[in-house]
């Protein structure tokens, strides 16, 4: 877990790429899903744990997206919508918006959004095969926020230790972090003192998908605590590791 993932791509077909995502908002999370938040979601142990994810949460919304008429169906598919006509899409009904916000996509889809990257690609005079355009929206989409994730955690560690020089961050990896949702653990003269839990600014927000994992990430630190007699303290951090909210006691 929380290993930084390293994708061999060629630096102008990427710089290319993700300039198309960017100008067109095929990047966005109408288009592709909250992928910040969805990577925190759950403690997953490696990128294709969090990639099966993704793509399952897509199987999902499809599910859910087929059970309106087929105009709203049209509406929620279209990721150019977003490009368009913004003020039409910051308008919808909450529970339309969420569908595109809150679930993954299918590789179906993200297929989708790179033959529209290899057309656009194609007509500034860049020949891309599908499979390529499909590997950097890969990245963009899956990759990416894995990577950054994974980079403010560390950052966070690193302000930290700053705040507490006396404390020994160790991080928790593999299956004991995966089962117990714990990133890190504290310790002081070689003793275990505590546990963190270290997420994004969105990990405070009320959506649905969120506060069910708040809940069952709560449930899984309490055995945490169970098994090992320390608390498991959240800590919430933006992508430059600067801590925004803190349970750790100021006397610890």
């Amino acid at each position: 877990m929380d290993t930084e993932f390293d994708l061999s791509l060629d630096a102008t077909k990427l710089s290319l790429t993700h300039s198309i995502l960017n100008d067109l908002m095929l990047n966005d999370s109408w288009s592709v899903g909250d992928v910040a938040t969805l990577v925190e979601l759950k403690p997953f142990m490696h990128t294709e744990e969090w990639e099966a994810f993704y793509y399952r949460s897509g199987e999902e919304r499809e599910v859910l997206i087929s059970r309106w008429d087929a105009p709203t169906q049209a509406t929620l598919q279209d990721t150019s919508l977003i490009k368009n006509d913004q003020s039409f899409v910051h308008g919808l009904n909450w529970n339309l918006k969420n569908l595109n916000t809150h679930f993954g996509r299918t590789r179906e889809r993200l297929y989708q959004i790179a033959e529209t990257v290899r057309n656009c690609a194609k007509d500034a005079q860049h020949d891309l095969s599908l499979e390529e355009c499909f590997e950097y929206v890969r990245y963009e989409v899956i990759f990416k926020p894995w990577n950054d994730m994974v980079l403010r955690k560390q950052n966070t560690v690193k302000t930290l230790q700053g705040v507490y020089p006396q404390a020994e961050f160790r991080k928790m990896a593999g299956v004991m972090g995966h089962n117990y949702s714990v990133d890190y653990e504290a310790y002081l003269d070689g003793k275990l003192q505590y546990a963190l839990q270290v997420k994004p600014t969105s990990y405070n927000g009320d959506a649905t998908h969120i506060k069910h994992a708040q809940q069952a990430n709560k449930r899984i630190n309490q055995l945490y605590t169970a098994r090992f007699g320390v608390p498991v303290y959240l800590v919430i951090s933006d992508e430059k590791g600067e801590i925004l909210h803190s349970e750790i006691p100021e006397n610890l």
